[in-house]
Order: C-alpha cells, then structure tokens, then sequence
C-alpha cells in the first residue's frame, strides 16, 4: 500500500492540492476529501456549481459540466496549487477531457489507481472495487484506467448512505453509515471471496477504510493514494 503522505514540504516549497468538489451539503467527516482535516498540507476546496451528485453520477456527464470544472481547475491553478483532484469517483469518466485541458496533474478519481492496483495485485486475484452505484457505474467510466479482474459492489440499496449523498441530505446517522458501507464491503468479499484488495470509488468512503482493512483483511485503497502516487510523479 502507498505511504501516507509525508507532511514535509516538497521540494520547491510545500505541495498544495485543489479539490473540485461538488455542489453538495451532506456530511463530510474526517477522512472524506471534503473535509480540510483530512489533510496534512495546504488544501483548497472550490465548488463547481454545475456539478450535482446527479449530474456526475450519471452514464454521461453533460459538456456544460465538463466546462464547469475546466474553469473550476484553473481558477485554482492560477491560485498556484501543484495538483488537481475532484470529489466524486464518478469523474473519472472525463478524466482525460479535463486533464488535456489543465496543466497540473490531475486525479479525478481513486479509480486511477486501477492500472497500479493490476501491476500489484491481479496475478493473486481479482481486486474489489466499492462503488456508490453500481447500477449506474459502468466500464466505460474507467476509460483508459479500466483493467481486466475486477468485481463491482455498490451501496445504491443502502437505506441511509445513498439517500443522504443522492438525495443532498445535511444529516445522517453516522454508525448506521458505517455499518452500512461494512456491510456492503463484506457482501462483496462472499461474492469474490478471492479478491486481493478493494478499491474505494467513493471518496465519501474513505472514513470508513480502516474499519473495512479490518473487515476484510485486506489492503484498502482510495482517493488519498491516488494523490500520494500524482505527487510523486507516479500517475498513470
């Protein structure tokens, strides 16, 4: 699994990220991208007003939501932050559409980590991917990050954890979410019983990682990976 990124400044001064958030109001606890205290280093959030859970977690994101977080992008990197990331998994989608017109290195999503997840763990089993919607999830979404090997397992039938994010709910019961997302996890483990590590689509399950690598038994990885490996210099 990828360190936990250093807290030392980077070479030339210390790295700064600019989240592209959603235009959202549900709970963001510690772990969550949202959340400025998940961090150990500068970190600006800027909502991109265009983007609701629906417009994004959808088959195909509108251009005019495209645009929104082009404009979103710059504006932080004219702020002078060293790399890009976005709050929804389901971004990975346009990845290479905003990243051919943003100049720093972008991570839309955990689900870039997937061809360094295949190079490590694919020849001893499938990787598990937990996503919020796996009906609406498809292969497609991965573009060029898509790899062979994997099993999908959504929460879109959770009775707290979806309605609150879908829904744009400013409350939820947070043990019974962190039951939920447990529970979803496992449900995937009986199905792939095999599987090798588990990916987080949803940067709104990163909270709950530990919980899950306990569970599970297995290494868990998500959106603050993805970041780790982009400021190395080792994004795909």
């Amino acid at each position: 699994m990828p360190e936990a990124v250093s807290q030392t400044p980077s070479e030339g001064g210390e790295f700064r990220l600019g989240v592209m958030m959603l235009a959202t109001r549900f709970p963001r606890p510690l772990g969550d991208i949202g959340n400025p205290a998940s961090f150990a280093y500068p970190v600006r959030h800027v909502t991109v007003a265009a983007a609701s859970v629906p417009a994004v977690v959808s088959a195909q994101i509108a251009e005019p939501v495209v645009a929104a977080f082009v404009s979103v992008g710059q504006q932080l990197i004219d702020e002078g932050v060293d790399c890009l990331a976005t709050s929804c998994g389901f971004v990975c989608a346009i990845h290479d559409r905003l990243q051919a017109r943003l100049p720093v290195p972008l991570v839309s999503s955990a689900l870039n980590l997937l061809p360094w997840l295949h190079a490590r763990h694919a020849a001893e089993g499938p990787i598990g991917i937990l996503t919020f919607d796996a009906d609406t999830l498809s292969q497609a979404h991965f573009g060029r990050f898509w790899r062979e090997g994997c099993v999908i397992h959504g929460l879109q039938h959770s009775a707290h954890f979806y309605p609150t994010i879908r829904y744009d709910r400013p409350q939820w019961d947070a043990e019974q979410v962190a039951q939920e997302v447990v529970e979803a996890a496992l449900a995937l483990h009986r199905r792939q019983p095999d599987m090798t590590a588990l990916l987080l689509e949803c940067t709104n399950l990163s909270p709950y990682r530990q919980r899950l690598a306990a569970a599970l038994e297995l290494p868990v990885y998500d959106i603050h990976d993805a970041i780790t490996l982009a400021r190395r210099g080792d994004a795909a």
